[in-house]
């Protein structure tokens, strides 16, 4: 809708009093034959009592707009367009700062709404910029006058006890996001170090095309300074071992046509070079261009080669979602350190498992009777494109009725490029200290909650409400010194499309958290959704793994300045990162930004280790063996609450 179909609910706000007034039928105050008021306002008080009302609504901000940016209301109500992005009411600029807007509503109506600021594209498509993510939307009570005024602070509502705006970006509609990555050590390959220092220079993402619609921002991740912002003139500083992301913001349709050059500037603000890049160029989900950076002063001159890696973020798929409510950023502080269990109730292919096999209803339900808050589990997609849970990117099997005896007998298959009812058949096999253990089948095994490879679904639907779920998903990382976990040809839009959908439609009304050790994951749950909270897992400074390609995830507080830039609720930080002195100081860093960190690892594994991350203020810890470990005293899990499960009621949208 474009904001002149918007205004048509305004203009008819601006007819005389005891003038006509038709409503049509976007709007809740259009009488039914009995001429009772109808639609969701219609309750108590409806009928006679409740006339058709002017609502002023008057906002102010603590900073101008830009110039290509509106200023939105949505609500509850058919006037406000039923939180729907496509039906706002824009506001009217009385000034620099002063917004406004003048509704009909009924007299007797209880209303929420929402401010938003958003731009527009050419084809009449809106970008929410930014929007007000109370958790309670901001409320008003009945007006028996002819017209009633409502003054507001874009962002703060009675409700913000410290006075700081509470605003959030939003989520894709409409348009996609580009972003070229500057996040590895040797990404320039250089002719002569005298003509082009890449340790001493500018980068610069310039639009060939400007349309409405198009952005560029940057980050560069440095602690407490990662936020997205507009290109300096001359581009931003960059040196080897910085974290520079351009995020390019794109209408769909132009998506094909877009071209952009990467300037690259000395120090003192001389222009070096230039490289171009066509967006039809940047097939799939992600991958990697390969520049040349050609001279300023001779354009047969190249002065420098560069691999730039790029993740394009497409909008979710399914579904739209709307502006009722959000928990992407809920995580109240008064809630106490939270126990979860990993992968259920622990690691079962080791020696002394538990009785449940990881990963399984069983597994999950066994650490939810020994009272853990929320549990870990991983997901992966099948062949036919199915979210099932378990661990490792593939597993070692062998054939039907072949006698295995050693490890060198198993095969190695990922689950990737397996049918779901083919893998249900697999048998499956564990190393134990050199010796082969086969395991029952998902087919062979009777017990359906201890079948392996449950499907997403069915773990959403069996677990109850109040068992908290910390939903990772798997994809591969390369690692420094060359190579990947494992191979990955599943598109990644479509893998975090399939996944959410199904949590989406299946696991609203419980606590949920999204998790991943690729970034670029996490930045696709943040931006593709507005309903659940996402938290960057990472292994930081450790002596256990080979360390990734990806500067963000080396230390905790490269994760941190990710997860700030890209509005992340958190972290989830390897636990050896926090055994040192500093432990508690670094924790605080991450609160001091307002993030959670869900602290994970072997190094959690005992009841002294549990208390300890709960006392060095860990938001919630990670361990195996709930049975075991879980702190003396606990009488049951957190969300056991009636009063708690119902603030997470208004997450279901169907």
């Amino acid at each position: 809708m474009s904001d002149h179909q918007c205004a048509a609910y305004v203009e008819a706000a601006t007819v005389p009093p005891g003038a006509l007034i038709k409503y049509g039928t976007a709007n809740e105050l259009e009488p039914s034959a009995t001429g009772a008021v109808t639609g969701a306002g219609a309750g108590a008080g409806a009928g006679a009592s409740c006339k058709p009302t002017l609502r002023e609504f008057n906002v102010r901000l603590e900073t101008p707009l830009a110039p290509e940016e509106r200023l939105g209301l949505t609500g509850d109500v058919k006037a406000l367009g039923e939180w729907q992005l496509s039906r706002c009411v824009p506001l009217d600029s009385l000034d620099e700062l002063n917004w406004q807007a003048t509704v009909p509503l009924q007299s007797c109506r209880q209303l929420e709404y929402r401010y938003f600021v958003y731009v527009e594209d050419l084809s009449g498509y809106k970008q929410i910029r930014r929007w007000e993510t109370h958790f309670k939307p901001r409320s008003l009570g009945p007006c028996s006058e002819i017209q009633c005024s409502q003054i507001d602070v874009f962002g703060i509502t009675a409700n913000n006890v410290d006075l700081k705006p509470q605003v959030h970006r939003g989520w894709l509609n409409h348009e996609v996001i580009v972003q070229l990555k500057f996040n590895s050590e040797k990404m320039f390959q250089v002719h002569d170090i005298e003509t082009f220092d890449p340790q001493h220079v500018q980068l610069k993402i310039v639009p060939v095309e400007m349309t409405a619609g198009l952005q560029v921002e940057y980050t560069k991740q440095e602690y407490g300074k990662s936020q997205l912002e507009n290109q300096p003139t001359f581009g931003v500083p960059y040196t080897k071992g910085d974290i520079v992301i351009f995020h390019i913001t794109v209408p769909l349709e132009k998506m094909l046509q877009q071209h952009f050059r990467l300037d690259c500037y000395t120090m003192s603000n001389e222009l070096l070079g230039s490289a171009s890049l066509v967006s039809s160029e940047l097939t799939g989900s992600e991958g990697l261009l390969h520049l040349r950076i050609k001279s300023a002063s001779d354009a047969e001159e190249t002065l420098a080669r560069l691999r730039l890696p790029y993740v394009i973020v497409q909008p979710y798929r399914y579904s739209p979602l709307d502006f009722k409510t959000t928990y992407a950023h809920y995580w109240p502080k008064s809630w106490p350190n939270l126990d979860v269990g990993h992968r259920g109730n622990g690691k079962s292919y080791i020696a002394d498992a538990p009785a449940e096999r990881e990963n399984t209803i069983a597994s999950f339900l066994s650490a939810h009777e020994h009272h853990a808050d929320m549990i870990e589990l991983d997901i992966h997609l099948t062949a036919d494109g199915v979210p099932v849970i378990y661990h490792d990117f593939g597993l070692r099997t062998a054939p039907p009725g072949k006698q295995i005896s050693k490890p060198d007998q198993l095969e190695y298959v990922l689950i990737k490029d397996i049918n779901y009812e083919l893998l249900k058949r697999l048998r499956i096999f564990s190393v134990i200290n050199g010796r082969v253990v086969e395991y029952p089948s998902h087919n062979a095994e009777s017990r359906p909650a201890h079948r392996i490879f449950p499907r997403l679904v069915e773990v959403l639907d069996e677990l109850p409400k109040s068992l908290g779920i910390d939903v990772e998903i798997k994809w591969p990382q390369r690692r420094q010194g060359g190579g990947s976990e494992a191979e990955q040809t599943i598109d990644k839009n479509f893998f975090a499309d399939r996944v959410l959908h199904q949590v989406i439609q299946h696991g609203c009304g419980r606590p949920i958290i999204f998790s991943s050790f690729d970034a670029d994951m996490c930045t696709m749950l943040r931006f593709k959704q507005n309903v659940f909270p996402v938290m960057y897992l990472t292994q930081g400074q450790t002596k256990k793994w080979q360390p990734f390609l990806d500067l963000r995830t080396r230390t905790f507080e490269a994760a941190v300045n990710n997860a700030q830039a890209f509005e992340l609720a958190g972290t989830a930080p390897h636990a050896e990162d926090f055994l040192g002195e500093n432990a508690a100081q670094m924790l605080q860093r991450a609160k001091d930004l307002g993030q959670i960190a869900v602290v994970w690892g072997d190094d959690c594994n005992s009841r002294e280790r549990v208390k300890y991350f709960t006392q060095i203020g860990a938001t919630a810890t990670c361990y195996d063996r709930s049975d075991l470990y879980m702190p003396d005293g606990k009488q049951e899990a957190f969300f056991k609450s009636p009063a708690l499960m119902a603030e997470f009621a208004a997450q279901c949208r169907v």
